[in-house]
Parts: structure tokens; C-alpha cells; sequence
């Protein structure tokens, strides 16, 4: 049995962050067999992978381009291992193995983003000339692109950011996190002194190339506010580069030469990182910071900038975040730390907490092993891992708007077709809202006047289906149950079709015919993947003949770096609700217990993210209340997370749910929570995680918003947020619905 072969085509092995990553990734596999290419000289960590008994082919090319000829070394290399996957790093490296991949079309070509490569802030830190050759490069890695199959993005930032520079939908992108043993930076394993540090004093430390982009100057521009007060302190620079020279200048032009320290490249990093007294991460641009990782692992006291790059690895629970550039702010966040360092301990353990939570070697390495599984086609690999059947699957939602259904559809597709899946999304209705799905929408054009009774729909649904020949299709909430019954029952495909149920169906079977008619529909199903183990209860009730065809798989969540940017007005108490203006939600209601509300704390204010037909009633109610200063209408917002997390609490008195997805978005962002009993909500706010209130009691509602916004809700927060991460990521539930759809089907 032979295990799946990845060649590695990279630049050089130097010890740098991506070719550090790298390493350490592969030479953990236990499903793949690496091998590795470096193009120029450079081959620091080539020991370390042979001794890993990885191969490593050294082209050793002196000239800094010299693609031709790193083409002609590589055709013999590829002939000889005939690899699986080939999987490119670095720019150089990305040019090449597209080459290659010309020459040789049926290579499964796998490429990497590891740096905002064409940000502005690169753009800007170039002179003319170096301007130019950037856009040059640029233009060639744009037209390239198209010949990768996949990409392998390490953080969410580098992916949106880079996708869309090059013009690649983001759904041949998947996110895997730079990974850390985290044993290795334990602060209670790691011990030692340091000749080359003068052990007693305060240390300041920075690890990085030292390059324009990293912040270094901004360090140095700090210094003298600092050792002002602290005249024993040393900032000590870890890392090597071109722009060494011009800092030690620049700190004998500031006076603090004394008291900077550069080591330039050095390997035992763990224990320098243990001696710091703070860490200092203050770039302008990244990739995923593998330094900064580190630093978490060592449960180091962190003062970082508020890149987004550097927010995806830390926020403001684990880190001090300062506005990139501001060297003012910079030195008072120092001072603070260090005249006070007690109190920012608890940061430190939740910074290392959060990087084993996140981005621990071991979980990482099983992300790459699963995404290389799910590449290639089915062949048998050791230790009894076997690359899936991948499956076609026909998505189809109500129309592309921003609804709790369509959002969460759009996710799970892109999940599916991480996972090697074949799979296209259609709606019934057109629309022009931007879902997180990044491929294309088919719409079959339905006529909203005549509802499902819309045989041109149902045609060209089959048209579709017929073309697409899909394993399963989906039926996400709405009425697309009924336009895929009408299309099966009429031209007669016979491909399985999924309910997704989101919410309780009884409370929309107001007479008898309704029920007959849900009934003809569900008899025409294989199987129901309700939001809620309420929303199953409620459907069994009324329709006992799906008990056997009804599983629970909830909703889910993104992993995301959140934004902090977003700021509430100050000196307020914030609550916020988002959700469509529908009567479902019960604005009104909300209106009245906000009022209430102001009775007892003035000093609170209500913001209302969302849109729909009962927004002009909401608006108008609000002006009769005489409430229009304190009451804040934002529209839709596309990205809610932000506002979220830094409200005070979330408010939720629906009166009718599945399983709200605002919930576990406030949960996520460790922002209190409070709701009705109503639907699935129960099911994930109890006492540990949230305040449940019985449907229409505004007395006790009122009681448990004056309650969170007075008090310590750490507790509830931090039981919230592990209960998300445990059981309602995206990245997990995929699986559930692969074992649904496999059950179905009989593979």
C-alpha cells in the first residue's frame, strides 16, 4: 500500500518563517510521504528533514531568477519520483512549478500564501523602481494563477487579501494555520541563562527579519521614553536582514545604542523567548507571524500592532493592541507593562491558551495530511487512511440574500469542496446579496407571483440537474423543498434529496390542507438535517412518518479574526440585536424592554443591525418613543462581528427561532448573551453560557440586561466561547453531513 507522494518545490531552506513551517510540518506526517526540492542555495534546515528521512534534491542554482534552467533540473526530479501533488512555496518557487506544470498538464499543482505579497503597505514602502518591479511580478503571478489547482493559505487575512489580488475565487483557497509544538515553549520546561544577554536586566524582545516592514524603527523610537524610566532595559532584535546596518545607525543617532542588543539569527529561540520580559510585535504587514505564535506558546506579555494579519493570532484578551505606527501609544503600552506587570500576567496565559487552542503542531500537520487526501484520487494509503469518495452536490437556496439559510449554505459548500467535493449552488429566486460563497450562483429565474406552481423552474432545474449529474441535492429551507418535489416528481430524476429544516414547521401550519400538502412534499425526501434538536421535535410531531429520515446538525460558525476597530459611542452601555426586521424577531417587544431599560440606567444605548419590511414601523415606533438618540439603525451589515464584539451584550427576544447563528456569533466573540426560550435556543444558552428568558416575560428580560451590564460575566463568556469552538465550527459539522449524505446514497 503506498502513501500519497507531495514534491515540495520551495526556494531555499534557509531558516526563515515559511520554510521554518514547513519543515516542521512535514516532518511530522504519518499518511504522506514528502519530498523536497530547493531551487537556490541556501540549505540551513536540510539536515533537520533528512534526518526526518525526508529526501531533499538541492538544485543549487547561484543566479536569482534562472527559471529555464530550475524547469530542466526539476523535469528530471519529476519524471524520477512522479509525486501525487506537487506543492509550490515562494514566488520563485510558484513561477517554476507553474512552468513545469505546462510542460506536464496532469500535475495536481498545489500553491501557498504566506505574505500580503501586494498590499498597499508594500506598495508604499518601495521606491519607483522597486514599484515597478513589483507590479511586473505581480502581473505574472496573475496570469499564472489559473494553472494551480488549489491553494494553501496560512491565515484568513493573507487568503482574502491575495485571492483577490491575483483574481482566484476564494473557493480554491483553504485556510491551514502555521503550527507550534507548543511542548517545546513551555515556560515551566524551559530553562537556562544566556551569555550573550545580561540576565538581570528588563528585557524588551523582538523577533523578526529585520526589513522596513517589520516595525523595528518604531522599537527604537520608543527607546528613549523608556529608558527615561527604566534605565536598566534592554530591547533585544532576534533575526537577521538588510535592514540591521541602518537601525544600529539610527540607535547611535538616538542615543540608546547602550541599551539595544542585535543577535541576528540564533536557534534557541525557546529560551530567549522564556527571558523576555515582553514581546514586541510591531509590523506593518505579515504573513501568519510564526514569531508571534511563539510568543504565545511562551506565555510571553504581548505588545503587537493592530494589523489584521497580527489580529488573527491575537486579541485584545491576550495582547496589548496598539495602532500600527503610533510610537506614542507604543511607549506608553511598554511603560504600562512594565510598571505594572502583574497585571497583564493573565493576558500571557490566555495568549498561550489560545495559540494550543489554535495552532498546535499536531493538528495542523492533520489538516495537511487530510487536505493531500482529499487532492488526489482514491488510492489506498498505510496505516489504514483511505482517501474518501468525493460526492457532487447540488446546493439549492432560496436566493442569494443575507438570511441565516443562505449564509450557512454558501459556508458548506465551500467546507465540501475543501474537502475534495464536486459542488454548485443554485437558487430559486434571484438576488444580488454577496454570500460567502465565491463561485457562481445559477438561478432559475422562479416567478415570485406564482410561487413553486412554476413549471419553466422546474425545468430548468432538471436541465440542470441532468448536466450536473449530481450525487445528492440539498434543500435549504424556503421553498426549495417544493420547487425540487415538483421538478423530481414531473420529469422523474431520481437523485436523493436533503431537507435542511430551520426552523419549527408547526408554527406555519395554521389548517389542515397545509399539512397535506407539507406531507406530499416530505414523503418525497431521503432524509432531514434539522438546525435543532427543537426544530426535529417540532417536525416529528406533526410528521412521525420522518422519524427514521431526521438527524440533528446545527448551524455553524467560520473560524475568523475579528476586527476590533470598530468603536460605540463612549461612556455607554451598548446593547445590540441583529436580525431581520420581521415579526418573528419581535422588535417591538425589544423597544419595550429597552425602555424599560433607560428607567433604571441612563447611560444605555440600542443598536439595531439589520433590514427588511418592518424596519419603516421600527423606525417610526422609535420617534413616537421620543427614543431616536438613543436607538442606532445600521442596515444590513456584511460583517456584524466586529460590532458585536465589542458590545456590552447581545440581545435575542425572538418568538420564533431555529437555531439563531447571532448566538453562537456573540458566543464567539465572548459578548454576553441573553434570549427567549424559544426554538433550538435552549440548547446552547443555559445558566453556564447565557441568560434564558421564558417567551414574552419582558419583566425578567429587563432584570438579566441590568444584571450583565453591571456585572462580572467573564465565567458565562469564556463557557460560551468553548462550547462554540467545541461543537458548532463549520470546519466540524461538514463531517456530519458527509456521514448524512454517504447514509443516504449507500457508499
Amino acid at each position: 500500500m503506498n502513501k500519497i507522494k507531495v514534491l515540495y518545490i520551495i526556494d531555499t531552506l534557509e531558516g526563515y518563517g515559511a520554510e521554518k513551517s514547513l519543515v516542521e510540518i512535514t516532518s511530522n506526517f504519518k499518511h504522506i510521504n514528502p519530498v523536497f526540492a530547493h531551487i537556490y542555495q541556501g540549505d540551513m534546515l536540510k539536515p533537520r528533514l533528512e534526518d526526518a528521512g525526508v529526501r531533499v534534491y538541492s538544485l543549487d542554482i547561484r543566479k536569482k531568477y534562472a527559471f529555464n534552467t530550475a524547469v530542466k533540473k526539476l523535469k528530471a526530479i519529476y519524471l524520477q519520483e512522479k509525486p501525487d501533488i506537487i506543492h509550490a512555496t515562494l514566488f520563485r518557487s510558484e513561477i517554476i512549478s507553474r512552468k513545469l506544470k505546462q510542460i506536464f498538464p496532469q500535475i495536481y499543482l498545489v500553491g501557498s500564501f504566506v505574505s500580503n505579497a501586494y498590499s498597499g503597505e508594500r506598495f508604499r514602502k518601495k521606491g519607483t523602481l522597486d514599484k515597478f518591479k513589483l507590479a511586473y511580478f505581480h502581473n505574472i503571478d496573475k496570469r499564472s494563477a489559473p494553472l494551480v489547482n488549489r491553494f494553501i493559505s496560512n491565515s484568513e487575512t493573507i487568503k482574502e487579501n491575495t485571492a483577490r489580488a491575483l483574481g482566484i475565487e476564494s473557493n480554491k483557497v483553504q485556510v491551514i494555520y502555521r503550527g507550534r509544538k507548543s511542548a517545546n515553549f513551555d515556560p515551566l520546561k524551559v530553562q537556562g541563562d544566556l551569555p550573550y544577554l545580561n540576565n538581570q536586566n528588563q528585557i524588551l524582545l523582538n523577533v523578526s527579519r529585520l526589513i522596513p516592514l517589520k516595525g523595528q524603527m518604531d522599537l527604537l523610537k520608543a527607546m528613549p521614553q523608556v529608558i527615561k524610566n527604566y534605565p536598566q532595559i534592554q530591547l533585544v532584535f532576534a533575526g537577521h536582514g538588510s535592514y540591521r546596518e541602518y537601525l544600529e545607525r539610527q540607535s547611535r543617532k538616538l542615543g540608546v545604542q547602550d541599551h539595544i542588543r542585535f543577535l541576528g539569527r540564533i536557534d534557541n529561540i525557546q529560551k530567549l523567548l522564556v527571558k523576555a520580559d515582553i514581546f514586541l510585535y510591531p509590523s506593518y504587514s505579515e504573513g501568519l507571524p510564526g514569531a508571534l505564535i511563539e510568543a504565545m506558546m511562551a506565555e510571553r506579555i504581548i505588545i503587537a500592532s493592530n494589523i489584521l494579519e497580527n489580529l488573527e493570532c491575537v486579541d485584545e484578551n491576550c495582547a496589548l493592541i496598539y495602532e500600527k505606527g503610533n510610537v506614542q501609544e507604543l511607549a506608553s503600552n511598554i511603560l504600562k507593562v512594565l510598571k505594572n506587570p502583574g497585571n497583564y500576567q493573565s493576558m500571557a496565559q490566555n495568549a498561550r491558551i489560545k495559540a494550543i487552542e489554535k495552532f498546535e503542531l499536531e493538528k495542523v500537520v492533520a489538516e495537511y495530511e487530510k487536505f493531500y487526501l482529499n487532492a488526489v484520487p482514491i488510492k489506498n494509503v498505510e496505516s489504514g487512511v483511505v482517501r474518501k469518495k468525493t460526492l457532487k452536490i447540488l446546493h439549492i437556496i432560496q436566493k442569494p440574500q443575507n438570511r441565516g439559510a443562505e449564509n450557512f449554505a454558501s459556508q458548506l459548500a465551500n467546507h465540501q469542496i475543501n474537502n475534495g467535493n464536486n459542488v454548485k449552488l443554485v437558487s430559486v429566486f434571484s438576488g444580488n446579496a454577496n454570500l460567502p460563497w465565491k463561485g457562481g450562483i445559477e438561478s432559475l429565474d422562479a416567478s415570485a407571483k406564482l410561487r413553486f406552481l412554476d413549471y419553466k423552474a422546474w425545468k430548468k432545474l432538471n436541465e440542470i440537474i441532468k448536466e450536473f449529474k449530481p450525487d445528492i441535492i440539498q434543500a435549504n429551507a424556503g421553498d426549495t423543498l417544493k420547487y425540487a418535489v415538483f421538478s423530481k416528481k414531473i420529469f422523474g430524476w431520481k437523485i436523493p434529496i436533503i431537507f435542511r429544516n430551520a426552523s419549527e414547521v408547526g408554527r406555519y401550519l395554521n389548517r389542515n390542507y397545509q399539512k397535506e400538502i407539507n406531507s406530499f412534499f416530505y414523503k418525497n425526501i431521503s432524509a432531514v438535517a434539522s438546525v435543532s434538536k427543537a426544530s426535529k421535535t417540532d417536525l416529528l410531531h406533526h410528521f412521525l412518518f420522518l422519524e427514521n429520515k431526521t438527524e440533528v446538525i446545527p448551524i455553524g460558525l467560520e473560524k475568523t479574526a475579528i476586527q476590533s476597530s470598530f468603536i460605540f459611542p463612549d461612556n455607554k452601555k451598548n446593547i445590540i440585536h441583529v436580525g431581520g426586521f420581521s415579526f418573528e424577531k419581535n422588535h417591538k417587544g425589544l423597544i419595550r424592554i429597552y425602555k424599560q431599560v433607560l428607567f433604571q440606567q441612563k447611560n444605555v444605548c440600542l443598536h439595531l443591525v439589520g433590514d427588511g419590511a418592518l424596519r419603516d414601523t421600527i423606525e417610526k415606533e422609535v420617534s413616537l418613543q421620543d427614543l431616536q438618540d438613543k436607538v442606532k439603525f445600521y442596515g444590513f451589515v456584511d460583517n456584524a462581528l466586529p460590532m458585536i464584539s465589542k458590545a456590552d451584550v447581545l440581545v435575542l427576544p425572538s418568538i420564533i427561532e431555529g437555531l439563531p447563528g447571532v448566538l453562537l456569533e456573540a458566543m464567539y466573540c465572548k459578548t454576553p448573551v441573553i434570549a427567549y426560550n424559544v426554538g433550538g435556543i435552549s440548547e446552547i444558552v443555559n445558566a453556564d453560557t447565557g441568560i434564558l428568558i421564558e417567551k414574552d416575560d419582558e419583566n425578567e428580560f429587563v432584570k438579566a440586561v441590568i444584571q450583565v451590564l453591571n456585572e462580572d460575566n467573564t465565567s458565562r463568556i469564556e463557557k460560551a466561547h468553548k462550547l462554540v469552538l467545541k461543537n458548532y465550527l463549520n470546519e466540524s459539522l461538514v463531517q456530519d453531513f458527509d456521514k448524512l449524505y454517504k447514509k443516504v446514497i449507500g457508499s
